[in-house]
């Protein structure tokens, strides 16, 4: 399904590297004001409104309130500044479903919008169905070794990805318009690379890891996305995304009622410093089987 999204934002400034990710991948429209917005909402079948609250000029947390007004369950991504704390307070009182600040991470909005792609029931989906209550026999030590590991490939070619970032914005976009195939294929060209023009790229072969976890459990190949969260979490202990894949292990091992290997990963992340919304869900988790 591509997704018809709506722009309150300024028109006539040079266009946002943003707009042109979020344009390629999908039907997009602007409006400057809140009238405009339900206008072509009503019109256009809008499925998503991206909100700019940072431009006094277009009002936008009026035109939240304009659409909240007759749109109670259309979802609303606000993009905000942290000048606009009274702004996004009330943004919030009207009903948003995302926040994510400026300048914009391409990918961070990328994901916010994958939130409200229909997809078929998948890992999330299944998750409720497969968790149940069970009780197993309590064990002194634990070990866990993964089988069918990344496959390496064929012989490395340096240049087969020239711009390593523009390649994992690529990744990312194929996410978001649901071309898990294609995503694969750009992430795992990433983990062939040997030599990176910029120290800073290096992070994006980091994130190909998690991002490839991700792709295999939303196929529900759940064997191959524990390899890569495995391989992730062992070459980047220092990642930000280091504590969020161990806790999609865990949910994994619960899809695939491997109940030892689940307490293992939810316990890590729920007594994981500092105590987060990851140790929460995990927290939530480990309650309803017991081991």
């Amino acid at each position: 399904m591509n997704l018809h999204i709506l722009i309150l934002d300024t028109t006539t400034t040079i266009i946002s590297p943003w707009k042109k990710v979020i344009a390629k991948n999908y039907f997009t429209d602007e409006a400057v004001g809140g009238i405009e917005a339900l206008r072509k909402i009503k019109k256009d079948s809008i499925d998503l409104v991206i909100v700019n609250i940072s431009l006094k000029s277009m009002n936008g947390v009026e035109a939240i309130g304009k659409i909240r007004g007759q749109h109670a369950t259309l979802p609303i991504i606000v993009l905000f500044e942290k000048k606009d704390i009274l702004d996004l307070k009330q943004a919030k009182a009207y009903g948003v479903n995302s926040l994510v600040a400026q300048p914009v991470d391409i990918r961070e909005l990328l994901v916010e919008i994958g939130r409200f792609i229909p997809r078929e029931q998948g890992a999330a989906g299944e998750l409720k169905k497969e968790i149940k209550a069970t009780s197993a026999k309590k064990t002194s030590s634990f070990s866990i070794t993964f089988e069918n590991q990344p496959a390496q490939g064929s012989t490395p070619d340096e240049d087969a990805v020239v711009d390593i970032e523009k390649r994992f914005y690529d990744g990312l976009s194929a996410i978001s318009s649901n071309s898990i195939d294609e995503a694969i294929g750009i992430f795992q060209s990433l983990l062939k690379v040997t030599r990176i023009k910029r120290e800073s790229w290096r992070r994006y072969l980091e994130d190909a890891l998690f991002q490839l976890g991700q792709c295999y459990a939303t196929k529900g190949d759940f064997d191959k996305s524990n390899s890569y969260y495995a391989a992730f979490v062992k070459k980047a202990p220092h990642n930000t995304s280091h504590k969020s894949a161990l806790l999609y292990l865990g949910k994994n091992f619960l899809i695939q009622k491997k109940y030892d290997k689940a307490a293992y990963f939810l316990t890590k992340v729920a007594n994981a410093k500092p105590f987060d919304s990851f140790s929460t869900q995990a927290r939530k988790l480990l309650k309803t089987f017991k081991i």
